[in-house]
């Protein structure tokens, strides 16, 4: 009997060992997909997240937080009315602008250069074709400038807001259209020195 005892427990094992022989593939493969299966869903994931993040609209995302959504869509048509129609153009007003400025002691120069920004190309044709008007007036403008205040930032600013102020009160003068997209919409120094 003891031989029989020792015979089945024997088989028993040699069962143990194959069924963990066997045990142990299946196994494998179970841990293998669910490791492919976790990476491909949080890789899914992490892609769909990057795609609507960057695809989101800043300004509307923004304009859409904090707010009751019940609205008739009247916000929305003034946020797509407030966007700008068309890209930013740019026009150089050649040659660079030499100013003095009346000082008892020292004589003072600013030189600089300025490029006016619009989204209408047709303020760029006036801009070309009323050139003289739009200098000489600038020109008026730069001669009443005192040298304490554009050796500031401040004063810079207010100058370019100036300038742009001028201009566009040249244009609508000299072509009668008081329309805000024909117009200049901001003014920049591309070069500027000061003595």
């Amino acid at each position: 009997m003891k031989g029989e005892t020792d015979m089945a427990s024997e088989e028993k094992a040699e069962q143990t060992e194959e069924a963990g022989e066997k045990a142990n593939p299946s196994t494998l493969k179970i841990i293998i997909i669910s490791v492919l299966l976790t990476v491909i869903i949080g890789g899914g994931l992490v892609a769909g997240t990057y795609y609507f993040v960057s695809n989101m609209n800043p300004p509307q995302a923004a304009a859409g937080t904090g707010g009751d959504e019940t609205g008739d869509g009247e916000e929305g048509e003034e946020l797509a009315d407030s966007k700008p129609s068309a890209p930013p153009q740019y026009f150089s007003l050649d040659p660079k602008f030499v100013i003095s400025f009346r000082n008892q002691r020292n004589a003072r120069f600013m030189q600089f250069s300025i490029e006016v920004m619009t989204r209408n190309k047709d303020v760029i044709a006036n801009l070309e074709k009323h050139m003289p008007v739009i200098r000489s007036s600038l020109l008026m403008l730069f001669g009443n400038q005192e040298y304490e205040e554009m050796v500031t930032r401040q004063g810079k600013e207010k100058l370019l807001k100036d300038v742009v102020t001028e201009i566009n009160t040249v244009l609508k003068k000299v072509t009668g259209d008081d329309d805000p997209e024909s117009s200049v919409e901001a003014a920049y120094f591309t070069s500027f020195v000061i003595q």
